[in-house]
């Protein structure tokens, strides 16, 4: 992500939004702004707006600013509608918008708090496939409890954990989140670590400001697949402990986590089509694409009693596909929508035809949640377009040089 410059973000973004944005801060706008005016003119003037600010309101608007920045790209923008639950209504506005950075700010206006969540589930995606990383096998797929009790439990036995035996006991904070577009639960947790004098400028000079840090530990649980990832500081003792931890008070179960590395596909991130807001990663006129179908699908129900629901329209590219049908069929309760997660998917890619009165050739895409999937199989420059749809789509992870498995086998946990 290039660097935050609030002048070139600024004009990035369209003038009628950002006349919104400083509607709902109250700024004060000169009369003589002229709306209409071509978009070089109207963002010399926006900035001259925010340069003349007083220096608090410019430090808050700044800070705001910069945490829409980073926002302002594919993942950030997948975190968003992951945060929204796949909201239609944000769906539809994001078509319309110009960009991924007025895309992020239109959200922090319209859905403040889908923005908060948003910036948690970022940081944890971001986390993924690096040092502090690690992917865990638990081998059960039951719901998480939401029960006030046995998140105290956790709370306590995570405050037990980290308490030092001599010292008071730590501060725990547990928040949860559903990310509907990757089928699981993140667990976001705080705990209170050692004490620290930050050392910070004032204005009067600098000075010493006693603080209490907090540890922050992501978990995220994919029910369908039965794995845990986790990131966060502590090393390996202590990503396995809070793994059982958390499987002992939220999932009632005990279990021995162990390490893999094979991929997870994000099938639920297909529910809204195949659409690219731009050419930039794939360009499909390049590869003679003509059309893309969800040409199978296999859903499972959330929460029980459990059942699985196979949809699966005609082959041919001119039907509608598996999400039309759903939409036409199933108006009282889209599958595709709530209370179900995909597990399988098969994506039919339509290509041109290289000679006349032949049919073009079709690439079957076939992938289950749990990493299995025919990429193997495919010529190599199906398997490199497949890909990077697949990512463009936000379905499978970039791949990453540090998504090693750790060495478990001596890893004794601390329970």
């Amino acid at each position: 992500m290039a660097a935050f410059n609030y002048r070139h973000f600024i004009r990035e973004i369209p003038g009628s939004t950002w006349r919104i944005y400083l509607q709902a801060r109250t700024i004060n706008v000169p009369d003589s702004i002229d709306w209409e005016a071509h978009d070089k003119v109207l963002a010399d003037a926006l900035i001259e707006i925010f340069d003349t600010l007083a220096a608090q309101v410019q430090a808050k608007v700044h800070t705001e600013l910069r945490q829409v920045h980073k926002l302002a790209t594919r993942r950030g923008i997948l975190a968003l509608r992951n945060a929204g639950n796949a909201d239609p209504a944000m769906q539809e506005d994001f078509e319309r918008l110009r960009n991924d950075a007025e895309r992020a700010l239109w959200v922090l206006l319209n859905w403040p708090d889908v923005f908060k969540a948003a910036q948690v589930l970022l940081q944890f995606d971001l986390g993924v496939g690096r040092r502090s990383w690690k992917r865990l096998a638990i081998n059960t797929a039951e719901p998480v409890s939401r029960d006030g009790e046995d998140l105290r439990g956790l709370r306590w036995a995570l405050t037990d954990f980290f308490s030092k035996r001599k010292g008071p006991p730590r501060a725990c904070h547990i928040d949860v989140y559903d990310r509907p577009l990757d089928g699981g639960v993140q667990l976001s947790l705080y705990v209170e670590d050692d004490p620290n004098d930050l050392l910070e400028f004032v204005e009067d000079g600098m000075q010493l400001r006693a603080t209490r840090p907090a540890l922050s530990f992501d978990l995220v649980y994919y029910p369908v697949a039965g794995v845990v990832d986790c990131c966060g500081r502590g090393g390996t003792k202590v990503q396995l402990s809070l793994v059982a931890l958390f499987a002992r008070h939220l999932l009632k179960r005990e279990v021995k986590p162990t390490a893999i590395v094979q991929p997870t596909y994000f099938l639920n991130r297909l529910r809204d089509g195949f659409e690219l807001f731009d050419a930039t990663e794939v360009d499909l006129a390049a590869h003679q694409v003509e059309t893309i179908r969800l040409r199978r699908a296999r859903l499972r129900s959330v929460h029980g009693p459990a059942c699985d629901y196979w949809i699966e329209p005609p082959a041919d590219k001119s039907r509608p596909d598996a999400l039309a049908c759903a939409q036409a069929h199933l108006k009282e309760r889209d599958l595709f929508r709530s209370g179900f997660n995909i597990v399988e998917a098969v994506v039919s890619v339509y290509f041109a035809a290289s000679e006349r009165h032949k049919a073009g050739r079709v690439l079957n895409i076939e992938l289950k949640q749990s990493g299995i999937s025919n990429l193997r199989e495919l010529e190599a420059a199906d398997a490199t377009l497949a890909e990077s749809l697949l990512q463009a789509w936000g379905v499978m992870e970039a791949p990453s040089p540090t998504a090693t498995a750790p060495d478990l086998e001596h890893a004794d946990a601390r329970l």
